[in-house]
């Protein structure tokens, strides 16, 4: 009884948190090279999250889960649907990209150009690839810190299935998803629909209003294999939301609501061929955000655009080398300007031995606003023995300066790309059930364009975009053990150090360590129980005085039990002890929260 009462204990777990596929042998990645690879022959370091970790997520909003995973950490402006960044390896949303089956959604109309995670959750999403490092070789421009690739609900067997969810909680939570698969021989097709509200807490540390959120987000996946040698899909999404970001009055004037509403929308159609050994790709993608920031009583616009249209080839010999080839032309504009880029990219596949794989990546990026730009990658991964492999990788890479940073009224039209270069090289070894692993990492940036709010060369009177340089260099350590049948023990630390022009990057933690302890309990329930703890973090300059950025330990506890077959209940406590932090000077963060859910398959 004494074990049994300790496993129900340890099984306050999550195995889906930290864990990932790094130790099956049968996972893919389909970012790390143009075409998709065996994990253990990539040379780049790739973190994946399976789907149904992503489903079993302790944590409601997207952004905060990646954080279990080694080198990223995340900070946010208030509750869920306020402003919530992504860091890769000290890099935030302006230098990750972030693809959702596919589509580019990085805002082409924010000030840096990246990927707000503040509103999305885990609703009708499926498997997620975090590529680290610079990837200009193989993405263009922004790629410097790395990329994520998300994608949507997909079918897993024949027939037509699907599932409905509904959750309810803390702060007045509310949601409701519903996803629709179904597959034959030569068909996928997938559907979701997500509705969330909540009315949220305040977003400002010295504010005592809710600052609620609501959201409706759809994603639909279909791909059929005309012939054998022909296929065509499609993918799209629409996210329509409102939060407010605060609600205040100052000098005796009337309080005014602040929000964000914004409406995206997304689609990619493609085209697949093969002609004996050579496969080709025509893809067409398009995605608009629509945003209205109401601050201080005043609704300020801003809308960005992006069109593009892809090629992609392969040829593989079905010896030791595969070469793949592409080209892709690019439009973006938001209410003032517009660009274009064109870029051309080769990358060589070579595997010398059993236990060797090279990779070499070219690529070059012609911007109607500045002169070409070369980005190049090469990585190696080597199966030393069956259970070791090491890998290295060199890149380097470029951003350009997004529209608002080309503005005069913030930035310099004068403002040329940055550039960067990246190092890794790390050590996996498997177990069996289970890796471990350790990466030293290296990225440098000249001529970063950062916010200076001091600055007064830009008539905007409140702060000008400037130049700079970044460095950084770390080591990330992470692993999984199977501890017997019904336990796992997964573990990530990563150490980060991180200078802006010569000082420390603020919000950039300097160690930050995740543990999960996951087990089956018994055949019809599963636990899981996280632990997070961040250390020496520097708040940003627009930071109040009297702000809680620092350390801070939290602990996630959540449980699944299936009622039935086909219907689960589950609960998620976020924040177990409440503790009292902020990842984003005066921006509170949640105290103890617990949600409640059904999920019913059919």
């Amino acid at each position: 009884m004494k074990h049994i009462a300790t496993c129900a204990l340890c099984a306050l777990a999550t195995a889906p948190a930290v864990a990932q596929e790094a130790f099956d042998l049968d996972t893919i990645t389909v970012i790390a090279n143009q075409t998709a690879t065996a994990l253990e022959r990539s040379g780049a370091t790739v973190e994946i999250i399976t789907g149904s970790e992503v489903q079993a997520a302790p944590r409601g909003r997207l952004g905060d889960f990646l954080t279990f995973q080694p080198g990223i950490t995340s900070s946010a402006n208030g509750p869920l649907g306020t402003t919530s960044t992504v860091r890769i390896r000290g890099l935030g949303g302006a230098y990750v990209p972030v693809f959702i089956d596919g589509i580019d959604v990085t805002d082409p109309a924010s000030s840096g150009g990246g990927f707000d995670f503040g509103g999305l959750t885990n609703a009708g999403l499926g498997r997620i690839e975090v590529l680290k490092g610079s990837q200009s070789a193989r993405f263009g421009q922004n790629a410097v810190g790395g990329v994520i690739n998300i994608e949507s609900l997909r079918p897993t067997e024949d027939g037509v299935h699907g599932f409905a969810e509904v959750e309810a909680g803390s702060f007045d939570f509310r949601r409701g998803v519903l996803g629709l698969t179904a597959r034959t021989a030569r068909t996928d097709l997938a559907f979701s629909y997500s509705r969330t509200e909540t009315d949220g807490f305040s977003a400002s540390a010295f504010g005592t209003e809710d600052d609620g959120f609501e959201a409706s987000q759809a994603n639909l996946y279909f791909r059929h294999q005309i012939t054998d040698i022909l296929a065509a899909g499609l993918s799209a999404l629409y996210i329509d939301s409102r939060a407010e970001f605060d609600e205040f009055g100052g000098d005796g004037a009337p309080p005014f609501d602040e929000f964000n509403k914004t409406e995206a929308t997304g689609l990619r159609g493609f085209v697949e061929l093969q002609t004996g050994a050579v496969s080709h790709e025509v893809a067409l993608s398009h995605f608009e955000s629509d945003r209205v920031s109401n601050s201080n009583g005043v609704a300020s616009p801003f809308k960005g655009e992006r069109r593009r249209i892809d090629y992609r080839g392969s040829y593989d010999t079905g010896g030791i080398w595969s070469l793949n080839f592409g080209a892709d032309y690019t439009e973006e504009e938001d209410l003032n300007q517009k660009i274009d880029i064109v870029g051309v990219q080769t990358e060589l596949l070579i595997a010398p031995t059993d236990t060797l794989d090279l990779a070499f990546s070219v690529r070059n990026d012609d911007h109607s606003e500045f002169s070409s730009e070369l980005s190049s990658r090469a990585a190696l991964s080597w199966r030393a023995r069956p259970d070791l492999i090491v890998r290295a990788s060199v890149s380097d890479g470029f951003r350009a300066p997004t529209l608002t940073q080309l503005d005069p009224f913030f930035g310099d039209p004068d403002f040329q790309p940055e550039t960067s270069l990246s190092y890794d090289f790390g050590v996996e070894k498997r177990l069996d059930g289970g890796f471990l692993r350790a990466t030293l990492f290296y990225t440098e940036i000249d001529d970063q364009i950062f916010f200076d709010g001091n600055s007064m060369r830009c008539p905007s009177g409140f702060g000008c975009f400037e130049k700079g340089d970044f460095e950084a260099r770390g080591l990330e350590l992470s692993g999984r053990v199977a501890i017997n049948a019904f336990l796992t023990l997964d573990a990530a630390y990563t150490y980060t150090d991180a200078d802006q022009n010569g000082e420390r990057a603020a919000r950039v933690p300097r160690h930050d360590v995740a543990l999960g302890l996951g087990a089956q309990i018994t055949p019809r329930m599963d636990a899981q129980f996280t632990v997070q703890h961040v250390a020496d973090v520097e708040p940003s300059a627009f930071a109040p005085p009297v702000n809680k950025v620092g350390d801070y330990t939290l602990f996630h506890v959540n449980a699944n039990y299936a009622l039935t077959d086909a219907v689960t209940a589950y609960l998620r406590v976020e924040n177990l002890f409440d503790e009292d932090y902020e990842t984003a000077g005066g921006f509170n963060t949640s105290g103890r929260a617990g949600f409640v859910g059904l999920r019913a398959s059919f």
